[in-house]
């Protein structure tokens, strides 16, 4: 059995300010459909194709370099560019499972862990 997953392209790429420099935090995504449609390039525009199909069970990815102190995550941009993403909804690899033809949107959220 093959699995075929694609890198998001373009990558999400960010800068980050304001964490405090010696709490540790753990940064993820989560990337959700932004309307219930489906969608088909027509006309040299995407245009709504009737009703989007159900949901995938939700996958949020957490960024390899996590946990990391927020020192870390604001001297460079971070990346997000091995994320990769499958139509599959059995994957097993912890790829993001995404539908074809929907308008999607992302969510970068992050975890302090303020014990340490």
């Amino acid at each position: 059995m093959m699995v075929v997953y694609r890198r998001m392209f373009p990558p999400l790429r960010l800068s980050l300010s304001g964490l405090d420099k010696c709490c540790k935090y753990v940064l993820l995504i989560d990337i959700a459909a932004v309307d219930d449609c489906r969608y088909k390039f027509h006309n040299s525009r995407w245009v709504v194709a009737g009703k989007a199909d159900p949901e995938m069970p939700k996958r949020m990815y957490i960024h390899p370099e996590s946990p990391a102190t927020g020192e870390h995550w604001m001297n460079k941009p971070v990346s997000f560019h091995k994320l990769k993403l499958t139509n599959n909804i059995a994957d097993k690899n912890g790829f993001v499972s995404l539908h074809l033809h929907h308008l999607l949107t992302y969510f970068i959220r992050y975890l302090a862990n303020l014990t340490d």
